[in-house]
């Protein structure tokens, strides 16, 4: 018998993990997303502040922007790999707001 089945013939699926643990994991990653957000966050501040101070027009710093949306998405990803659905959904949800926020001024 093959180790991954039940007595009845269905296969055994990887089971999620409980609430309590998507929670503690998703409060426990707290600090790493203020700090990468905080990083976009300055991002876009000092672009923004530096461009009035020249008179130029503000541009979106996209690279930065880019690179802490992809650490946040792979951590999302990290976590649905290690079946923290809960916490996986609520990191993507996290880092599409912190997106959608820091490029509102942008039109």
């Amino acid at each position: 018998m093959d180790m991954d089945m039940r007595a009845d013939g269905i296969r055994e699926g990887r089971e999620p993990r409980s609430a309590v643990a998507n929670l503690l994991v998703f409060l426990a990653l707290l600090p790493l997303d203020a700090l990468v957000g905080g990083y976009a966050w300055l991002v876009v501040g000092i672009g923004g502040w530096a461009a009035a101070h020249n008179g130029a027009e503000a541009a979106v710093p996209v690279m930065e922007l880019v690179g802490s949306g992809g650490v946040l998405a792979a951590v999302g990803l990290a976590l649905c790999w290690g079946r923290y659905r809960g916490a996986a959904v609520a990191q993507f949800v996290l880092t599409g707001a912190l997106m959608a926020w820091l490029l509102s001024p942008y039109g």
